[in-house]
């Protein structure tokens, strides 16, 4: 729906420009048409924070079934990290482990040689009764903080050209929030 919305957007701007519109609009214009067009491309590919969504008692019957349920998503070590410290990866539950693990070739350079070719990487591996949470996700804060051993995890599952994400990548969060919950995992004081 949101989608819909900047397509339309883009489509008025296209329309303003096109009955001689003041030319200033051809920035504006230009970057929300590439935003909505690489929004789109997610939507079609798949690759949006909507298809991390879990339906209720999705961890519960990863568990009981044996059926592990996996989602891309980016972690970084803390709250408003750069992007050199992010890193794509794939989050996981199954067999009562919450695990992420971040695809190769993503280290950074070293001054000294090049980026570490190093395969993939676990970052995370714990049950759910050894996390602490932070607080839960919303539209301002739309990511998973995890806390394992003193090591903090963000987990975010939107994608940061995404016009949706704010809204979407905070209830999949949630909905993550909510069954590590039920699984035993513990909520930070404030």
């Amino acid at each position: 729906m949101v989608l819909l919305v900047w397509w339309a957007i883009t489509i008025l701007g296209l329309f303003a420009l096109s009955i001689g519109g003041p030319w200033i609009l051809v920035i504006p214009v230009g970057v929300i048409g590439i935003l909505v067009a690489s929004n789109t491309i997610a939507v079609v590919r798949q690759t949006g924070p909507e298809h991390s969504a879990l339906e209720p008692g999705r961890l519960q019957r990863a568990d009981r079934e044996n059926d592990p349920v996996a989602v891309a998503a980016s972690r970084a070590p803390r709250r408003g990290a750069n992007d050199k410290a992010r890193r794509q990866g794939t989050l996981s539950y199954g067999r009562g482990r919450l695990t992420f693990v971040v695809h190769g070739q993503q280290g950074r350079a070293d001054r000294s040689g090049p980026p570490d070719q190093t395969g993939d990487q676990l970052i995370l591996d714990a049950v759910p009764a050894e996390l602490v949470l932070g607080m839960r996700p919303t539209w301002l804060r739309p990511t998973l903080d995890i806390s394992d051993n003193d090591v903090h995890h963000v987990i975010d599952f939107s994608l940061p050209s995404d016009l949706g994400s704010g809204g979407v990548g905070s209830v999949v969060a949630a909905a993550w929030f909510d069954q590590l919950v039920e699984r035993g995992a513990k909520i930070a004081p404030r």
